[in-house]
């Protein structure tokens, strides 16, 4: 089931890359990127999937560019959460290769994924809704500085969830 869940992710993002620009190098991008994850599925390696997910990220990216398209949160929030499932569910379809895992577990799991993609939706519209008002009030001078401290942001909290991962204390082996 969850091959086939990280074929039909895969193909979210494509599509929707190819509705903000459905020229020949956006379309032959995306089938490369398709490739990629097709070959993870099928080989036991995850960086094909890893590749395919930068690759449609870049891909959307100089899609957006090139056409000039307004800013559209929704959409980029829709974007975001495909490729999170993408690279969750195919991270998840390797650990369970020849795995037996019962249901309980992964109903766990999607629930586990569902609620983070809400909240994710949730932060990334208050962060707009307050952008807005704060956007008159400051000089487009500013509005560098706020992206990079953003992105600031973001990094130290991926860093801190990376070392509180660290920190974890391991399951005793069984006996």
């Amino acid at each position: 089931m969850s091959v086939a869940l990280v074929a039909v992710l895969a193909l979210v993002p494509f599509a929707m890359t190819l509705r903000v620009a459905p020229y020949g190098p956006v379309l032959e991008l995306g089938l490369a990127a398709l490739l990629l994850v097709a070959t993870g599925l099928v080989m036991p390696w995850r960086w094909p999937t890893i590749a395919a997910a930068c690759l449609l990220v870049t891909n959307h990216a100089l899609a957006l560019w090139g056409t000039d398209a307004p800013v559209d949160i929704v959409s980029a929030a829709g974007f975001g959460t495909a490729l999170y499932f993408l690279l969750q569910f195919s991270d998840l379809a390797h650990g369970m290769r020849r795995a037996t895992v019962s249901a309980g577990v992964t109903r766990a799991l999607l629930a586990r994924l569902v609620v983070f993609a809400a909240l994710t939706l949730a932060a990334a519209m208050t962060g707009m809704a307050a952008a807005r008002p704060v956007s008159k009030v400051l000089p487009a001078v500013l509005a560098p500085l706020l992206a990079a401290a953003g992105a600031l942001g973001v990094v130290t909290a991926l860093a801190l969830a990376v070392t509180g991962a660290g920190r974890r204390p391991q399951a005793a082996p069984p006996s």
